[in-house]
């Protein structure tokens, strides 16, 4: 069972996918409704669902709202029994001159980026450690290269990083994986 935050587009829709091949049970999160039901159906087309169920529930979801991260984990669990993996791939970008980057984009970066998996993890890591389970984390390589206009973006993965890795650091003795991907 995994989570896929979102997976109404771009990696995400292509993380589930490839999970679905895999056959993964998947919760897949986004704020995009027509996005997760595309990618809902592209899963379905891949085969029937499981004897015990549904292969994939959709969930529309804000995940710059830390309460809204904090339901995530206990509704997949509800539906499915357990949680493996959660994937936070979700990511906002705005471009901006960085003098001029209006605070409720920056804010939004922050909130999206690096604050949601970070409340996703929380909740999710009781679960995985019941089944040597796994988080990973999408960052970018704009975490390691400074790029013009993206400062928001590129501190958000920057902290992605170093969360991951102290996270990792953390749990390292335990019956669970935590990386980054960029």
């Amino acid at each position: 069972v995994a989570i896929i935050t979102g997976a109404a587009s771009g990696l995400g829709r292509e993380t589930a996918l490839k999970l679905a091949k895999l056959g993964a049970k998947l919760w897949l999160e986004d704020y995009q409704q027509s996005g997760l039901e595309e990618t809902a159906a592209m899963v379905a087309a891949l085969g029937a669902a499981g004897s015990d169920g549904p292969n994939c529930h959709i969930q529309v979801a804000d995940l710059s709202d830390a309460a809204a991260c904090h339901a995530v984990i206990p509704a997949a669990i509800a539906a499915y029994g357990r949680l493996d993996a959660l994937c936070n791939v979700a990511g906002l970008l705005y471009m901006a001159n960085t003098a001029d980057m209006p605070q409720d984009q920056w804010d939004r970066i922050i909130a999206v980026n690096l604050s949601a998996p970070c409340f996703l993890s929380q909740a999710a890591i009781p679960h995985l450690l019941k089944n040597d389970g796994a988080i990973v984390n999408v960052a970018s390589c704009a975490a390691f290269q400074g790029q013009a206009y993206t400062a928001a973006y590129g501190a958000s993965k920057a902290g992605l990083v170093n969360m991951t890795k102290s996270m990792a650091m953390e749990y390292q003795k335990q019956s669970i994986r935590i990386n980054a991907v960029a």
